[in-house]
């Protein structure tokens, strides 16, 4: 569900390794896959077109759902799957941030939904184009059945490490994302230059998620987090960076509103978090 980057590249693999793929996406994006088919380009992979089912909604039953829209447009895209048609099956997200977990518990209560992460970079350039652009493609999965999924991935070309904490699988991975795509969209920087220019937020920002984390029990090792930032490369630009310069909506809420709701929860301050998700949702509603 959501053929862009991540999900296109995702679906095209399956499809590629002949397992049966459905793409859930708006009629026009949907009918451009079912006409042209899903084309990748890849350091990893090379350069192939994959040609997965594509329509608009489920319309019978599926053994995996993979989530892969933004978080502005989760709730819109879940009307494209009835609960019925998800009873029994797996259904794994791979958005930013963590509480759409529990919405989608709440969405397909019949479903097992397992907490997961995915380590790639990759864009939709156009629909139906997928530009693979880092050399890693690792997923992390949580849950009851999630090894023989790992399994059915990594036939795929798919990295993937089967973890047995849901929760560390995400705030992992949300305490690397948020202080990197909150400080570098609010600068308008690529990750090295904010690693320079911006320590101080981003160093406050991690800070705040670690306490909020251990406020719900979930440990997070912040120098891990730290040798990651600084590992990535210089010009690496985090999508909510690239929203912000394209005009697009912002998953600000999803990441960094997420954590505001979660320390207030627990009777917790993130004022640094609090700051810049004031200035991001500022900026995005003077722009209309």
């Amino acid at each position: 569900m959501g053929p862009g980057g991540v999900g296109g590249l995702l679906a095209a693999l399956l499809a590629r390794a002949g397992e049966r793929t459905r793409v859930l996406a708006a009629e026009g994006t949907a009918a451009r896959i079912a006409d042209s088919g899903l084309s990748v380009d890849s350091p990893v992979y090379g350069g192939f077109t994959a040609r997965p089912e594509a329509v608009p909604a489920l319309s019978e039953p599926t053994d995996v759902l993979f989530v892969t829209t933004k978080g502005t447009g989760l709730r819109d895209a879940l009307a494209r799957v009835p609960a019925e048609h998800v009873d029994g099956a797996h259904v794994v997200p791979l958005l930013n941030g963590f509480e759409h977990v529990e919405i989608l518990r709440d969405r397909y209560p019949g479903a097992r939904v397992l907490p997961a992460a995915i380590h790639v970079g990759a864009s939709r350039d156009a629909p139906g184009v997928v530009r693979h652009t880092s050399p890693y493609n690792r997923m992390e999965i949580a849950g009851e059945g999630a090894r023989a999924l790992a399994d059915v991935l990594r036939g795929a070309g798919v990295e993937v490490d089967v973890v047995d904490d849901g929760d560390r699988v995400l705030w992992d991975k949300y305490a690397f994302l948020l202080p990197t795509a909150l400080v570098c969209a609010h600068a308008l920087m690529p990750i090295g230059r904010a690693r320079e220019e911006r320590r101080a937020d981003m160093e406050a920002v991690l800070g705040e998620v670690v306490r909020v984390a251990a406020a719900r029990g979930v440990p997070v090792d912040a120098d891990a987090v730290r040798c990651t930032i600084a590992e990535r490369p210089a010009h690496t630009r985090p999508s909510l960076l690239f929203d912000r310069e394209t005009g697009r909506p912002m998953e600000t809420d999803a990441l960094g509103g997420a954590l505001v709701r979660a320390a207030r929860a627990a009777g917790l301050e993130v004022p640094v978090t609090e700051r810049i998700v004031a200035d991001l949702e500022r900026e995005e509603a003077d722009r209309g």
